[in-house]
């Protein structure tokens, strides 16, 4: 689970970040307070061909969305917000977008946001014999 900011930042990995999303001193300009809790959905968004552009100017104009992936008719959305009212208000904003046939929320997780920056602790995997090998990554 707390390798969800790692996993978000892989798939951002390439892609040109606006402005009010780049890293200033090590923290994402619209970051939570360190007391507050961090909200991660993604949703999985089908829509006509013709919508995708539609779809994403309006996750541009959101910082706490990311077009994650990106196909003919469905695309996969990251969001990061400090509350879960807001997650639930980006589903409806997606679904209003003209073409915007369904939008499926797949997963949330909630957790403080200080949890979210702690090192990993080693992850131990037991093999089919029962061996257990550390795994580091």
């Amino acid at each position: 689970m707390h390798g969800l900011r790692r996993l978000r930042r892989s798939l951002s990995r390439g892609r040109h970040r606006p402005a009010s999303r780049t890293r200033h001193g090590g923290r994402r300009l619209n970051a939570p307070a360190p007391d507050a809790e961090v909200h991660i959905a993604s949703f999985v968004v089908q829509h006509r061909e013709t919508a995708a552009g539609a779809l994403a100017a309006m996750i541009r104009e959101h910082a706490d969305l990311d077009l994650a992936l990106a196909s003919g008719t469905r695309s996969v959305v990251i969001c990061e917000s400090a509350d879960r009212h807001a997650v639930m208000a980006r589903v409806d904003q997606l679904q209003a977008v003209p073409g915007v046939l369904n939008v499926l929320l797949v997963y949330h997780h909630a957790e403080p946001a200080h949890a979210l920056d702690e090192a990993l602790p080693p992850l131990s995997i037991l093999s089919a014999t029962g061996d257990a090998h550390e795994h580091t990554s």
